[in-house]
């Protein structure tokens, strides 16, 4: 059997792997094919007409282009293709999904201003006589015979003359209104303050945990409330809540003054970002009706394949005049994805245009066009008042105010928000919080899912403040840090006890202790001597407590093992260059004696086989196939903690009911605990050694006699621990952190039908501590530290990067290399936002004309000139992560690693002049700024 070797292969043989390398006849489609573009709305501010027809022939006719079919909004609507909203009632609760074709008309006042957009906004294109949603919204769906004419049209369209002159789409500059565009607005006085307007608040999101005696409050148990949420439409039981919130919230700030309480306050900005993956958002696309009942097949990569297909299923479903579709989704390895790719409309675009198309079609973003729309990090706002102790810098409260920009559509705003609130207080123990946020809603680009998920913006302000307030006290900063840090057991801004394995005191400790660390003066002391005070030296800290995870997460996998003992993996996660293929391949080894020799991934409908399948619901009495939540997007640093251990589940259901019975027949006894694979046989003490080989074809030749496992698909669910049962395989009954299984007794695994469902013993398979997981938000964290050395030309502003070191809290390494990638991937991520990356808002920032000519990222040479040292936190032998469950002892680091570079940076800053920067990025121009202050 060869080395597992993944796409590598394939890469130094050319083949084709990405979504951007395929046609239609790759995947034995017909090769005819229609190429889409689609043409994007150029304001938000006004009223859209619709197309000048005369122009866009005009246009066609001068670049020699064959017409191309045109589908617009009236289109959609006459089939009933629509974005789903929902519609406030009397009580002001948005109720319902609500569409045109059930009766409902976005253009009756009554109607329009109960309306709640979703995830996708309003419309898929924008129809005349409405206001886009932001700039850069489809107004139309151009399918084009060659591919040529796409980008011949397409590069026309960039040109200024598109917005000035002779347009090809119609505005009524008479309908102006008044969108924010900026989240800076608001708050600085030299951009023109205005206040927010109601509607462009997407959601908030507010934490406030007192201790102060007679006020005591704190999130948990009182979810949502909202201490500003007072007038007559709450209804009683909240007010009451809100009202407790709200004195809470005053209690605090009074016993500041009150105790006498020296506070910092500061303001913070963090830039847009792109997700800037190389590969750009690709896909094919086709209508199949040949076989009667029609099938939509759409092959493209995504983060979020499970959500993809769900939201075809409920745009085609609700669409009139359709008979009921199949929808077939094949995913592809993505060449980057950084959460960019998590809840993209792409899919979307791409099944409208094959439902207009009778041949496949083909929609292929240019970098423009991604910069143009794709999804973006939110630029936030943070302002942060931090009352401690003067004496000895003891922390009291942080009063936290976030504002983030959604863009135009809502997506995963709201989630953002809540994840950069409950990251606010950072690792500290605050004895009291008021933490509110605000997801806001402007014209730019859509904004979501992002690597750090909301974290690396609240990083950045509360570790720059509390190096801030240790040089105040005259403390070592990460001393300082050392006895404010939350622990295993400590409570979070939400009041909810952290139960699981937390590492930031280690990481600190590790950090203080570093040569980069304790010569950081006497090495500071030698630039200023050398460089007479023209470049001066500074070394800076940060630390963070990652969340891993979404707070409730589902995997599907499935092992199984031929005759000759190869192995095969399918999973639902998806390869996005971080790894996984690699990772879930090793997985079974220490189980099955050998590393798969083929890994599947972005696998849907397997698991949903009518016979196997389990149903989404609640965890309900008499319902043993139900599950909360069927699988994850592709985000939150998922790999090592779910994905492998449903790996390692299925993996021990194979050998549990598979192997190892034929190993008790072999041995003539029971498989002593004393067992291990080594070199791909199972060896024990005085036992004749029994290769994979041996014992694989044993068990399929015994399958269906002996019921024996050749494979095993299983679900996991996780909220705040892993859902549990009992499973009888056979004559043998096991307890298996899993909610769902289904077995292989022999025959063919490419064929999901020879698979037999297994049913679980618990209906509810939770404890008491699982029960209450629903009120937690995050509850498994990885924590990472930064030592960062610069250096600071004082005449031009350039930072420079001259040494840096990662602490890292990664539990168990499974693969040494992909962690090394993974740090040197997330600190060049992080250094771009730190120095470099800056999307401006819009409508700048969303003109058509971005490309990386205007958009600088990091490269080599910004990197530290000896790389990255890498410092690993390693769990004791016996330690699990878990407090209580299946023995993991391995965490998600993808999104930890870029956490807190920009902070790091920033201290070390600090350090070297005495300026703090609290601007992202940190150009030339700001640094000079911060050197005159």
């Amino acid at each position: 059997m060869p080395p597992f070797l993944g796409e590598r292969e394939d890469k130094v043989r050319g083949n084709k792997i990405y979504g951007r390398d395929f046609r239609p006849s790759d995947l034995q489609w017909p090769s005819e094919c229609r190429h889409v573009h689609l043409l994007r709305a150029t304001y938000a501010d006004r009223k859209y007409l619709g197309l000048d027809d005369q122009r866009l022939a005009e246009v066609f006719s001068t670049l020699g282009i064959e017409p191309p079919r045109i589908v617009q909004a009236p289109d959609l609507t006459a089939r009933g293709y629509t974005a789903p909203y929902k519609l406030k009632d009397s009580q002001g609760k948005s109720g319902a999904v609500a569409h045109p074709d059930k009766g409902f008309d976005l253009n009756d006042p009554a109607i329009r201003d109960r309306v709640v957009p979703q995830m996708f906004g309003l419309y898929w294109l924008t129809p005349p006589g409405a206001y886009a949603d932001h700039i850069g919204q489809p107004v139309a769906i151009l399918l084009f015979r060659k591919a040529q004419d796409v980008r011949k049209f397409a590069t026309w369209s960039r040109d200024p003359v598109r917005l000035e002159g002779a347009p090809i789409l119609r505005f009524d500059d008479s309908s102006r209104i008044e969108r924010q565009q900026d989240i800076q607005r608001h708050i600085n006085p030299l951009m023109g303050p205005k206040p927010l307007k109601e509607e462009a608040i997407y959601g908030a999101t507010h934490f406030i945990r007192s201790q102060v005696e007679g006020d005591e409050f704190s999130f948990q148990g009182n979810k949502d409330h909202d201490p500003d949420a007072l007038g007559p439409s709450v209804p009683p039981e909240k007010r009451r809540i809100n009202l407790a919130a709200r004195k809470a919230r005053e209690a605090i700030r009074r016993s500041v003054s009150e105790e006498g309480m020296t506070v910092l306050r500061r303001t913070f900005f963090s830039q847009s970002i792109d997700p800037m993956f190389m590969e750009l958002e690709t896909g094919l696309a086709w209508m199949d009706r040949t076989n009667g009942t029609p099938v939509l097949r759409i092959a493209a990569g995504t983060q979020s394949p499970r959500k993809d297909k769900e939201n075809l299923e409920a745009l085609t479903g609700l669409a009139t005049q359709q008979q009921p579709l199949e929808i077939e989704l094949k995913t592809f390895p993505i060449g980057g994805g950084f959460g960019g790719r998590d809840l993209s409309t792409f899919s979307i675009y791409l099944a409208l245009a094959a439902l207009f198309a009778e041949t496949p079609v083909r929609l292929a973003f240019d970098r423009y066009e991604q910069f143009l729309c794709g999804i973006k990090r939110h630029a936030a706002v943070l302002q942060n008042e931090i009352a401690y102790d003067a004496t000895d810098g003891t922390l009291h409260s942080l009063d936290s105010l976030i504002y983030m920009d959604g863009g135009g559509v809502l997506n995963l705003t709201k989630p953002v928000v809540q994840l950069c609130a409950l990251h606010a207080a950072g690792p500290y123990n605050f004895k009291h919080n008021a933490i509110s946020g605000y997801g806001i809603s402007t014209d730019s680009a859509p904004a979501g899912s992002m690597r750090g998920f909301g974290i690396p913006q609240a990083a950045f302000a509360i570790e720059s403040m509390i190096d801030e307030i240790a040089t105040a006290v005259n403390k070592d900063p990460i001393r300082y840090r050392l006895d404010k840090l939350l622990a295993t057991g400590g409570v979070d801004v939400a009041g909810f006890e952290l139960r699981h394995h937390l590492d930031t005191e280690r990481i600190c400790r590790i950090a203080v202790e570093e040569p980069l660390w304790t010569e950081r003066e006497a090495k500071r002391a030698q630039y200023e001597e050398r460089g007479n005070g023209l470049v001066k030296y500074g070394v800076g800290f940060a630390c963070a407590m990652q969340a891993i995870g979404t707070s409730e997460d589902a995997v599907f996998a499935e092992v199984s093992i031929s005759p000759a003992g190869e192995v095969t993996v399918r999973s639902t996660a998806i390869e996005m260059g971080q790894g996984t293929d690699t990772s879930l391949a090793i997985t079974t080894k220490p189980l099955l004696g050998r590393d798969a020799s083929r890994v599947v991934l972005g696998v849907l409908g397997r698991f949903d086989a009518e016979h196997i399948r389990l149903n989404k619901g609640a965890y309900t009495q008499g319902q043993p196939r139900n599950t909360p939540k069927l699988d994850n997007t592709m985000s939150a640093s998922v790999t090592a903690f779910f994905h492998i251990h449903a790996v390692q589940e299925a993996a021990q259901v194979v050998f549990d009911h598979g192997l190892k019975p034929c190993a008790e027949v072999l041995w003539g006894q029971p498989v002593p605990e004393t067992a291990r694979w080594e070199d791909g046989k199972l060896v024990a003490p005085g036992l004749r050694p029994l290769s994979v080989e041996e014992l694989a074809a044993m068990a399929h030749a015994r399958a269906k006699d002996a019921k024996l496992c050749t494979g095993a698909i299983v679900h996991t669910y996780y909220r705040n621990e892993y859902a549990r049962s009992e499973y009888t395989v056979g004559s043998t009954t096991r307890t298996r952190h899993i909610d769902g299984l289904a077995v292989l007794h022999g025959g063919d695994p490419e064929d999901v039908g020879n698979y037999q469902h297994i049913t679980r013993a618990a209906d509810v398979p939770y404890d008491a501590d699982g029960a209450d997981a629903k009120h937690h938000i995050r509850s498994v964290y990885a924590s990472v530290g930064h030592l960062v050395a610069v250096t600071v030309n004082m005449r031009s502003g350039v930072i420079d990067i001259v040494d840096a070191m990662t602490i890292l809290d990664a539990g168990e390494v499974h693969h040494q290399k992909i962690v090394e990638g993974q740090v040197d991937g997330g600190f060049a991520m992080g250094l771009g936002m730190t120095l470099l990356e800056d999307i401006p808002p819009a409508p700048v920032g969303v003109d058509g004309l971005f490309n990386l000519h205007r958009y600088p990222v990091p490269r080599a040479t910004h990197m530290p000139p000896k790389g990255i040292q890498l410092r690993l936190v390693t769990l004791p032998e016996g330690q699990q992560i878990l407090k209580s469950g299946p023995p993991i002892r391995k965490k998600g680091i993808a999104e930890a690693v870029m956490t807190t570079v920009m902070p790091a940076v920033a201290n070390a800053v600090a350090h070297a002049t005495g300026a703090r920067l609290t601007i992202l990025p940190f150009t030339q121009k700001r640094v000079l700024e911060a050197l005159k202050s």
